[in-house]
């Protein structure tokens, strides 16, 4: 076929349960369009359906069937993600009319679950046991330990939901499943289901392909087992595609041309890769012409190590990535791009909206001035503490009576919090409007105040609320409080993703391994690629769900973004036992570069003991 690899080809020309294992950069978005535009060719009544992981990757797909299927048939082929095909089937089966809490509301929802049934955990330990449970086909308590916390906090935010009409995303993957499975939802109209990144799939989301093609659907799933990365929020990987083959006898391709990576990136990655042993085997090769750069370096300093960062990135700086297992890396390496006036943008990091405290703050600025919206009004008042029977029994009154909260009459009988008590006293005034800067600033500082005293006088979330209390104050507009609090608000809005993760020429990218997925650089550089870093401590202490063998993908990914030259260095001192810099290099440079490492670490050695000397001659 025209524009296609003999391997693409083969996958383009199907018309069955198909597998295909795409290497890096080996063009599966490209082979998967061209798969779709033949099959709605070849049959009129074909209809696709094309499911990917986010809203970026299912808006790109669409543009390109667009831009490839001509006249009726692009209206038979559309890309979508798994969550909005899973809220559609619910919405065209009326078997939702419930509103979804996601981010920073699901946490401090969940904190109100936990609080009412007289929990007490971290909040990010709680919404890991929430979304482990979740995930499953039937919750059930692990290793059947009933009086878990992880289970007792999973039944009380379960029992909230239902008290309060809402839903995660979790739970509408399992209803829309269940409503196919007994027959009270319908299957979604396609005679072709093809599934983009196929290894992320959980067993929910693997169950809900599986029904659909035993109910006569034809399946296409691409993915790369190598690149499955997130066991930690359910992704099967490699026994996902197992499975498939063997429920459905698929057909199994491999796209084994890497039209990114040069040849000498590409081996090293191979290299390394291939100590894993439950994976799908590939023949790796590379589509590109000889001439990769692969280095590995190492130092006896994290500040020798980025400094020399700093100097290959001022000597020759095109497109430059900078990646890391983990955020505090990150920092590192963006205070020595600040400090030489490195322009850099960071991908990857959570905005301060997304925060559950920022995003809370917000809302309740937003209630203030637009008091007929009561959406938030209970959010607010469980995040002050309120009892959830309070909560409940305001919620429903406003929304009957259609008042605002500020003009809420608590009945006699009504024990509301002291919190909540001063908050709607004082309700009225605090979202009246000001122009002056004076009574503006009071105004601020007076909520402000009150939030650090509801929530706590110290710590993060005390600085989060003044973060939010600056931010507003300092705008640079010339509007007045509800002008200010108005525009703050437009964050509350979900963000469109934005190009942002495109290379610019000069400006170096900062990355987590993790976020890099799926992006690529002329120049990348993996910085701490230490033992107990990636891999990292909990893999080593076998307290983590992927283990050493999900570590390897990491660093594989992190490998395969480059496309002409890549390096990878670690810091680590012979003589510094028991100090931060005693992290022996990851065993995955030792893997892929054994006599690369033997000759740098006797460098080390002799730098360290020469350094040893020149300190004791002093």
């Amino acid at each position: 076929m025209s524009g296609l690899t003999e391997d693409q080809g083969l996958v383009a020309g199907s018309d069955g349960h198909v597998m295909c294992c795409a290497l890096p950069g080996s063009g599966k978005s490209h082979t998967m369009v061209a798969l779709a535009d033949n099959l709605v060719t070849k049959d009129p009544t074909y209809k696709l359906l094309l499911i990917t992981f986010t809203k970026a990757a299912a808006e790109e797909l669409n543009e390109r069937l667009e831009g490839k299927i001509q006249g009726s048939g692009k209206y038979r082929a559309k890309a979508a993600t798994f969550d909005s095909v899973f809220g559609k089937q619910l919405r065209d089966g009326r078997r939702s009319s419930k509103r979804t809490i996601v981010g920073g509301e699901q946490y401090n929802f969940l904190e109100r679950a936990m609080r009412h049934a007289g929990l007490s955990m971290e909040i990010d330990d709680a919404m890991m046991w929430i979304d482990t449970y979740g995930r499953m086909l039937k919750p059930e308590p692990i290793n059947g330990e009933w009086s878990h916390p992880g289970w007792l906090t999973y039944q009380a935010y379960s029992d909230l939901m239902e008290r309060t009409g809402v839903q995660d995303f979790n739970l509408i993957a399992r209803s829309a499943y269940l409503g196919v499975q007994n027959g009270t939802l319908k299957p979604w109209d396609a005679t072709h289901i093809l599934v983009d990144e196929f290894q992320d799939t959980s067993d929910m989301q693997y169950a809900w392909i599986q029904i659909h093609g035993e109910m006569g659907a034809k399946l296409v799933v691409v993915g790369d087992d190598d690149q499955s990365i997130y066991s930690w929020r359910g992704a099967a990987g490699y026994q996902n595609m197992v499975n498939f083959q063997s429920d459905f006898g698929a057909v199994g391709y491999v796209l084994k041309m890497c039209f990114r990576c040069r040849p000498e990136i590409l081996e090293a990655a191979c290299r390394v890769i291939e100590y894993n042993e439950d994976r799908v085997y590939k023949d790796m090769k590379s589509g590109r012409e000889e001439g990769g750069i692969v280095k590995v370096k190492g130092y006896l300093t994290a500040a020798d190590e980025f400094q020399a960062m700093i100097t290959a990135i001022t000597s020759d700086n095109k497109e430059w990535a900078v990646l890391a297992r983990t955020n505090r890396i990150l920092d590192e390496a963006e205070g020595y791009l600040k400090m030489h006036n490195i322009p850099y943008k960071r991908l990857g990091g959570k905005k301060l909206w997304d925060d559950h405290v920022a995003n809370v703050v917000l809302k309740l600025l937003w209630s203030l001035v637009r008091p007929k919206d009561t959406r938030f009004i209970g959010e607010i008042i469980g995040w002050l503490g309120e009892d959830e029977e309070a909560i409940q029994m305001i919620t429903s009154h406003l929304q009957q009576r259609r008042c605002p909260f500020g003009e809420f009459m608590p009945p006699a009988w009504l024990d509301l919090n002291p919190k909540t008590e001063k908050l709607h006293q004082n309700w009225i005034d605090w979202g009246t409007d000001t122009n002056d800067k004076s009574a503006l600033n009071s105004r601020v500082q007076t909520i402000v105040s009150f939030l650090k005293s509801a929530r706590g006088e110290k710590g993060r979330e005390a600085r989060l609320i003044e973060l939010v209390g600056d931010i507003l104050v300092n705008l640079k507009i010339e509007g007045g409080f509800v002008d200010r609090v108005e525009m703050l608000s437009k964050n509350l809005a979900p963000s469109q993703k934005k190009n942002d993760e495109e290379g610019e020429k000069g400006v170096v990218t900062l990355s987590s391994l993790h976020s890099s997925k799926g992006l690529q650089w002329e120049q990348v550089w993996i910085a701490a690629s230490n033992q107990g870093v990636c891999p990292s401590q909990n893999a080593l202490d076998e307290e983590s769900t992927g283990g050493i063998p999900e570590e390897r993908r990491l660093f594989y990914v992190g490998m395969t973004r480059a496309v002409d030259e890549l390096y990878m260095s670690f810091n680590y001192s012979p003589q510094a036992k028991g100090t931060s810099q005693s992290k022996p290099p990851s065993q995955f440079l030792c893997e892929g570069f054994p006599d690369e490492m033997t000759a740098i670490l006797e460098d080390l050695n002799t730098q360290a003991e020469n350094a040893e000397m020149e300190q004791d001659e002093m």
